[in-house]
């Protein structure tokens, strides 16, 4: 089966996850000493070059759920069977959990619906939700803006239920979608940036949830400097900091590297970063040996196939 952009996209996410796992929670400066280069060991969490986090698994949680259609308890047992079965985990270990949503599979394993499972407190603003959504680009891609954000919300509720934690994503795929549909980066960047203030203005949540996502809308994020991105768990700042590295550079390593390099949250910075850049310059545009290294990789690839055929695109 040919690769289609499902292949760039989630290969994207997993091998930007495993370049930063070695180093996440590693300070900018101290990595800047030694900067990530290459899919490289143990280090931080003790696990394999090629090893992917939660990002990853539960990014092909809801990717393989996808394939048999929309069904949010699907999605949520899969989170289930992730967190206590090891399932789609690299190599059988779970590690590096985000506390908001180990207590959301918890609640969803002990039969809450995942209408409620997540934290739907006004301060929730994790990345957890994020750092797994872009599967769901493939599902939403031809519907309306009013559905693909309604859908949206609903899937990052079920771990992170909060505007902090719903508009990063919506950005996010409505950027990826730009990206699918073929636009340049810049134009990409512009249209999404009036896409979303548009839709968010004509909506009823209220100028305080819109402001959530002004550094994308009304500025031009690659103009800051670099010491200005911030990486740490927020999703605001995480796709920020991924729509920098994506926009500053011009292919797939040097996007997924500088995402690293940036420090702390190093696995989700650079797994969103690399899923943008993945869909973009493509799969063949992903360095060789880190496709073949990343772990489970021919699974990766089959998952890929699946949802392709099940979205339509082969």
């Amino acid at each position: 089966m040919k690769v289609t952009p499902v292949h760039g996209a989630l290969f994207g996410v997993a091998i930007g996850d495993a370049l930063g796992v070695p180093v996440e929670m590693i300070k900018r400066d101290v990595l800047a000493q030694d900067p990530v280069r290459d899919l490289v060991g143990y280090k931080q969490h003790n696990q394999p070059a090629g090893t992917f986090s939660d990002d990853s698994s539960l990014t092909f949680c809801l990717a393989e759920s996808l394939c048999n259609g929309y069904d949010l308890h699907d999605v949520g047992e899969r989170f289930v069977k992730y967190f206590f079965e090891a399932y789609w985990t690299a190599g059988g270990v779970v590690f590096g959990v985000g506390k908001t949503t180990e207590i959301a599979i918890t609640k969803l394993r002990d039969g809450v619906s995942p209408a409620d499972s997540g934290n739907y407190d006004e301060g929730c603003s994790g990345n957890g939700s994020l750092m797994r959504i872009l599967p769901l680009l493939f599902y939403v891609m031809d519907f309306e803006i009013e559905k693909r954000y309604e859908i949206t919300r609903e899937v990052a509720c079920i771990t992170h239920g909060s505007m902090q934690t719903i508009l990063p994503c919506f950005y996010y795929l409505e950027f990826a979608l730009e990206l699918l549909q073929g636009s340049q980066k810049q134009m990409a960047y512009d249209n999404t940036a009036k896409t979303v203030a548009d839709f968010l203005a004509g909506s009823s949540l209220g100028e305080q949830a819109r402001n959530v996502l002004t550094p994308l809308l009304f500025e031009d994020i690659t103009k800051r400097s670099s010491a200005s991105i911030l990486t740490t768990h927020q999703a605001v700042l995480t796709i920020q900091a991924a729509m920098y590295c994506f926009m500053q550079t011009d292919n797939y390593s040097d996007a997924v590297l500088m995402a690293v390099n940036m420090g702390d949250d190093t696995d989700t910075t650079a797994a969103v970063t690399g899923g943008l850049a993945g869909l973009y310059y493509g799969f063949e545009s992903i360095p060789e040996k880190w496709r073949k290294e990343i772990k489970r990789s021919n699974e990766i690839h089959d998952l890929c196939d699946r949802l392709s055929k099940a979205m339509g695109l082969t």
